[in-house]
């Protein structure tokens, strides 16, 4: 299948960026970066069929997109999610090669992460656009984006999967380097779960349980009650975790069960 492709609207992004919530409105094509640092092209850093993600997207072909709009001190990619100009340059060709691969071990979709696809939808709906058999598409996403970027992907995306990380707007500022965190991602909440199937994931992160993990379900139980929640325990202090006390350790024992168990018993759909 072809996606639905606005090329008007994508265009028009990297001449006055607004794709996520800093909304800084750099000529991209001119050169001129934002905070993202990105500029025309998007990279991928890394490919390959995973198993780990949710049970219903699995095997599941990932691309990692280097660059992002978020600057979590605990991220995993640590130093590929920040600089755009890591990886291979993500054209239609690229994914003309990549994707029967992707078929060969099984993979049932192609899943955009990073960093942060958001920052990139001009050139991954136009590599996209150059395939005529296009798999199922998976977002993986850390929501900052803003409407104008749900606009365009809106008829492309199969599976949103939100990265919902903090339960707070002080969190997400002294860990992300975000403001306006907690009303940006659940804005877009709603407004993906009005264009395709949505799983929330969450990261738990040591000593985060009262202020990101219980506001995080008591929103998702009164705005989106049957939305699917999968919970993450494997969290690990990378990049520069070590500088913050609460993230520099690991979580503590069976607290991913624990959650689990109570947020089931909390009325949440909880997946694996």
């Amino acid at each position: 299948m072809r996606p639905r492709i606005s090329d008007e609207l994508a265009r028009r992004q990297l001449l006055q960026c607004q794709l996520c919530e800093h909304r800084c409105l750099a000529n991209r094509s001119a050169g001129e970066r934002g905070p993202c640092q990105a500029l025309t092209e998007a990279r991928v850093f890394r490919q390959r069929v995973e198993w780990g993600e949710e049970s219903e997207l699995i095997p599941s072909h990932l691309f990692y997109l280097s660059g992002c709009d978020l600057r979590c001190a605990f991220c995993i990619a640590e130093a590929n999610a920040f600089d755009p100009l890591r990886g291979t340059v993500l054209t239609a060709d690229f994914l003309r090669q990549a994707i029967p691969k992707g078929r060969a071990q099984g993979a049932k979709n192609i899943q955009w992460v990073g960093g942060e696809p958001t920052i990139h939808i001009p050139a991954i709906l136009s590599a996209m656009a150059g395939i005529d058999d296009l798999p199922p598409v998976v977002w993986k996403s850390d929501f900052y984006g803003t409407p104008e970027a749900f606009e365009l992907l809106d008829g492309v995306v199969s599976v949103f999967v939100p990265d919902f990380k903090f339960g707070n707007d002080e969190c997400a500022q002294r860990i992300a380097g975000v403001p306006r965190y907690f009303g940006v991602v659940t804005r877009n909440l709603r407004l993906a779960a009005k264009q395709a199937d949505v799983i929330v994931r969450h990261l738990l992160l040591p000593e985060h349980w009262d202020c990101c993990f219980v506001p995080i379900c008591e929103w998702l139980l009164r705005e989106m009650p049957t939305v699917k929640l999968s919970l993450r325990d494997g969290y690990l202090p990378m990049w520069q975790a070590r500088q913050h006390a609460d993230l520099s350790q690991l979580l503590k024992p069976g607290i991913g069960d624990r959650a689990r168990e109570w947020a089931t018993r909390l009325g949440l759909n909880v997946i694996r």
